[in-house]
């Protein structure tokens, strides 16, 4: 079914066409798969000028070869309740040692699509994962995300290969599918954004970072936060610098330590309502007790009556978390602290707590050294926070590139300029 309609006289400066008229417009059916009875508006453009530039060079041509026989259709922003497409005949221009078909000047370079239309959807990929704008946008999977990745990559410019400036970095691993398959993750500690992004977790993926930071940029370098994975590495290649042992690590330590406990204490049926709940409720001995509600600290109470190493191991836990988050401003007092607890956690004779603080003693200073020079030890762990709703919302990335594209966007535009768009 096909439906002419007669142009407004004024659509062509509606639409923004400068150089161009509007021939005609009509309402035809398109169907497609899920979507029969799909009825789309084209409207057929006319040129009204003889410029014509060459998609290779940029070089303008006030005379074209021929016109192509095939009209050309890009998709536009919709007109009403229907999907708007513009349809025009593109000159070829002789140029570059050939032919070449004219870059049209309202179409986005790389897709038959205008790029107002190519913004809105770069617009919309800023807040929603790419399936719902997909389904929004009546485009496929694939074609949102090459939109969303071009539109990345424009707004970072050339912002991923700066890294001359860097001083302070923190390096740690995420999970790129929720799995085994890692991304390292570099950040400016100054500025909290994401500067590199390599493949794998350890000395294979921080070394290409390393190789492209180059001699200089290494020796300008002048600490490293991070976990004891990459510590081998930076001791090889980054001698000079000061390592940083990351406290949320530390912490994930002793609730790792927490929780075999638990699960040693608890490996058979308990067959107390307490056991139970604390083998069901692990996140209660886990979780930091100033959050904790009302009902799970009387069950704390209750399990130190009941249980008491491992109400003494939870407690030990929380000491140690209050030491790491004290404000310290004399550090022999913060060094002796923490000798203080690795003793205290050895005279427990729990096998878990003692291997916290055998770890914890070769690595004293390297804790002790984030109070010490006033870094940001939080903030990489807030990046890996951002990463992991990024790859929940998404549901997983198939394509390791447009995942990378997406942390950047996340994690290092704060002034994203698609975000601004106005739909």
């Amino acid at each position: 079914m096909q439906t002419s309609q007669e142009p407004p006289q004024d659509l062509a400066i509606y639409l923004g066409l400068q150089g161009f008229d509007v021939e005609s417009m009509e309402v035809v059916s398109a169907p497609r798969l899920g979507a029969l009875g799909r009825r789309i508006k084209i409207i057929h453009l006319l040129r009204r000028t003889g410029r014509h530039t060459c998609p290779d060079c940029g070089k303008t041509h006030w005379e074209g070869l021929f016109e192509e026989f095939e009209r050309i259709r890009f998709r536009d922003c919709s007109i009403g309740d229907f999907e708007t497409y513009l349809e025009i005949r593109a000159m070829r221009v002789a140029c570059c040692g050939g032919t070449r078909v004219e870059r049209l000047p309202f179409a986005m370079e790389g897709f038959r699509m205008t790029r107002r239309f190519f913004e809105r959807v770069a617009a919309l990929c800023t807040k929603l994962p790419i399936y719902p704008v997909a389904e929004m946008a009546g485009l496929s999977w694939d074609t949102v995300a090459r939109v969303d990745k071009r539109a990345i990559e424009l707004a970072l410019g050339d912002q991923r290969n700066d890294l001359g400036s860097l001083r302070w970095i923190g390096v740690d691993e995420v999970s790129r599918t929720g799995g085994q398959i890692y991304f390292t993750i570099v950040t400016n500690l100054k500025s909290g954004r994401v500067v590199w992004i390599g493949d794998g977790k350890g000395e294979p993926g921080l070394l290409p970072f390393l190789d492209a930071l180059g001699p200089t940029g290494r020796r300008r370098l002048r600490g490293v936060v991070s976990d004891l994975g990459y510590k081998g590495a930076i001791e090889t290649h980054l001698p000079q610098v000061v390592h940083i042992l990351d406290r949320f690590h530390i912490v994930q330590w002793i609730n790792e330590a927490l929780n075999l406990l638990r699960r040693r204490l608890f490996s058979a049926a308990p067959k107390d309502e307490l056991g139970r709940a604390l083998k069901v409720k692990k996140w209660v001995l886990l979780s930091a007790r100033e959050k904790l509600r009302h009902s799970d600290k009387l069950m704390l109470r209750r399990l130190m009556d009941l249980n008491e190493p491992l109400y003494q191991a939870y407690l030990i836990k929380e000491q140690l978390r209050g030491i790491l988050q004290h404000p310290w401003r004399y550090f022999g007092a913060f060094r002796r602290r923490l000798l203080e607890w690795i003793d205290l956690a050895k005279i427990t004779m729990l096998d878990e707590l003692v291997r916290v603080a055998k770890r914890l003693e070769k690595h004293i200073d390297s804790v002790i050294a984030g109070s010490r020079h006033g870094v940001k030890l939080g903030l990489v762990e807030s990046i890996n926070g951002k990463i992991a709703i990024l790859r929940a919302q998404a549901r997983g990335y198939r394509d390791p590139e447009y995942f990378k594209l997406k942390i950047f966007q996340r994690c290092s535009l704060p002034d994203n300029p698609w975000a601004r768009i106005i739909l």
